[in-house]
């Protein structure tokens, strides 16, 4: 199974006036999802599945994502990829993913949730991970085999030109 890690493109500053789930991209954040878009198209890298986490600024860059990548599927909002989400239950979900036949997976999510399921696939610490926003990070794993991920790639946004 192809796993691309999406984490959310740039958002409005944390602030006591709005609750963290609520939070929109940014103009810098719309414009680094059109140039992943871009880039990705460019590339033929054309999401299988695109799965996102429920809070508004990850929805946004699904949505965005959609709407400028032709043949993006539209994204289906989840819980196991809201803020705070155990590895443990991302890769659970990714193994029943697997074992219904998903091959291309895309997943748009949070940091830190996101470098601590790569690094428990890679079996490896999240200290050696750096998931910038608007970045893609691409695994191939077996999850037949333990221990079996391997880092295709992992790209920032900014190298995306």
């Amino acid at each position: 199974m192809l796993i691309t890690f999406l984490r959310h493109a740039t958002a409005q500053e944390h602030s006591l006036a709005k609750a963290d789930t609520d939070r929109a991209l940014t103009d810098k954040g719309i414009k680094q999802v059109k140039r992943l878009a871009a880039f990705c198209e460019r590339n033929q890298l054309i999401p299988g599945n695109l799965f996102c986490s429920p809070v508004l600024r990850a929805q946004q860059t699904a949505d965005l994502l959609h709407a400028y990548l032709p043949g993006c599927p539209a994204a289906q909002s989840t819980d196991w990829l809201a803020i705070g989400a155990a590895p443990h239950q991302i890769r659970e979900q990714l193994n029943l993913l697997a074992n219904h036949g998903g091959e291309d997976i895309w997943l748009v999510g949070h940091e830190p949730d996101f470098s601590e399921c790569i690094a428990q696939l890679l079996n490896t610490s999240a200290d050696v991970l750096c998931i910038k926003k608007a970045s893609l990070t691409r695994l191939e794993v077996d999850f037949d085999s333990p221990h079996s991920a391997t880092l295709l790639w992992s790209l920032p946004c900014a190298l995306m030109r």
